[in-house]
């Protein structure tokens, strides 16, 4: 009875519980965001559509950028202050995050206000004002992605993935469906919709962390320094921008060195590979914010365990997917068209990849812990290492050697985040210790 007693207890533990949780919200957003395009572009026709895809890829760099790292600051510092059981520091950093986006957002949303009034002239009215309904969206969404920066640091992550993955997107779809039913749609229409549903979803999910926020000890501590919460966060501004450009690389140095045919070869087979990552990504976000409260009160014995669980979680879900798409790779890449399954064995390529950086748990301790100078160090690192590794193997092996290339900056960057950690802290992605059984509820 002990084995199943233990698994029981294994499977109520709240990183499990909790990650499983985070993993199906992540799925169902991703299947929601899917039927979202497909229903837009049939709505939408292609031309306006094409108009809708364009004002979203600046978006997805203007609202990350209007940050100024905060989304992965925000979560460390909130942890550290409810260690210390200083909620007063927590909600000074909340206003002061805001303050922060807003003159950040305002300014880039003017400048971009300016420059459509300049070039008018040479765009379509459905562009023009497609990309003014963005520049205002991307305010919105900055602020959104800092209120679930303070819920993941407060532990009610998977508060904050319902309310960003799900929440908002049916209700986006609900919108634009009601809308075009009553009228023409276009791309301005549609990002019309996706501001005013995100403006409602903000404001209920503020009235939220605020709430959490306040039921937060006080304490008696000093006045917290606002030069200090900006020094660790702007090392964070260069991490993500290195790290969306990492996310792209391999696509675009297969576009520019073999032509765009390839790129889109290569694409569908990347994205089903992707798919390994997902349990890894649950994980990640619920581990994140419980290791740097763990970190700030120096209590490396449960941190250790928890990693430790986190790690093995992370392996063995990452290798459930795994097994499913590596022989199936035929099959699904067929979903795509015939000719895409020549991509096959890029699957198995990237997918072992993946399976080696689910040790990214210990990543995720290092990207919230007291090391952000190291990963903007690190996440150079990695890119020059695909960089070089893209553009020494693609000419020899086609496709395939842009796959090994990801691979292999993907495991440097998992490697050298253990090693920077267990050189700064002792702590290991897999070590049992004596404070193991005692972590299940922390």
């Amino acid at each position: 009875m002990k084995p199943i007693s233990s698994l029981y207890s294994l499977l109520r533990d709240v990183l499990v519980v909790d990650s499983a949780k985070i993993l199906a919200i992540n799925i169902a957003g991703a299947a929601l965001a899917f039927l979202s395009h497909v229903l837009f572009a049939r709505w939408l026709g292609v031309d306006s559509y094409g108009v809708y895809v364009l004002a979203l890829s600046i978006l997805n760099i203007l609202f990350i950028a209007q940050q100024a790292g905060l989304n992965l600051s925000v979560i460390r510092l909130v942890s550290e202050h409810r260690a210390a059981g200083n909620g007063a520091a927590t909600r000074a950093l909340v206003r002061f995050s805001n303050k922060i986006i807003l003159i950040l957002g305002v300014a880039s949303a003017g400048v971009g206000g300016i420059w459509l009034l300049a070039v008018r002239e040479d765009m379509s009215d459905e562009l023009t004002w497609t990309m003014a309904a963005m520049l205002a969206l991307s305010v919105l969404l900055a602020l959104f992605q800092q209120r679930s920066a303070i819920l993941q640091g407060l532990e009610r992550v998977v508060h904050a993935a319902l309310s960003f993955e799900i929440i908002r997107p049916l209700l986006l779809l609900a919108v634009v469906w009601a809308l075009v039913q009553t009228r023409p749609a276009d791309a301005a229409l549609v990002m019309t919709a996706n501001l005013i549903v995100t403006g409602a979803v903000l404001a209920a999910v503020a009235v939220y962390a605020r709430a959490c926020v306040k039921a937060e000890p006080t304490g008696n501590h000093p006045a917290p320094e606002w030069r200090r919460w900006l020094e660790i966060s702007l090392p964070y501004v260069l991490v993500t921008g290195l790290t969306i450009v990492l996310t792209q690389m391999d696509v675009l140095m297969i576009g520019a060195l073999l032509g765009t045919e390839q790129a889109g070869l290569y694409a569908p087979a990347a994205k089903v590979a992707l798919l390994a990552t997902f349990p890894t990504v649950a994980v990640r976000q619920r581990f994140g914010p419980m290791a740097a409260r763990l970190f700030a009160e120096n209590q490396f014995d449960r941190l250790q365990a928890r990693l430790t669980s986190a790690t093995g979680l992370s392996v063995v879900t990452c290798l459930c997917v795994v097994i499913v798409i590596v022989p199936g790779r035929d099959l699904i890449l067929g979903l795509f068209g015939a000719e895409y399954q020549a991509g096959a064995l890029l699957i198995v390529v990237l997918s072992t990849g993946y399976l080696i950086y689910s040790i990214g748990a210990v990543e995720m301790f290092f990207l919230v812990g007291p090391f952000e100078r190291l990963n903007a160090v690190v996440a150079a690192l990695t890119l020059g290492i695909n960089f070089l590794l893209n553009l020494v193997l693609i000419p020899h092996l086609g496709i395939l050697g842009a796959a090994y290339a990801t691979a292999g900056a993907i495991v440097v960057r998992a490697l050298l985040s253990a090693v920077i950690v267990h050189h700064r802290t002792g702590l290991r992605p897999f070590h049992l210790t004596s404070g193991a059984t005692g972590a299940a509820g922390s």
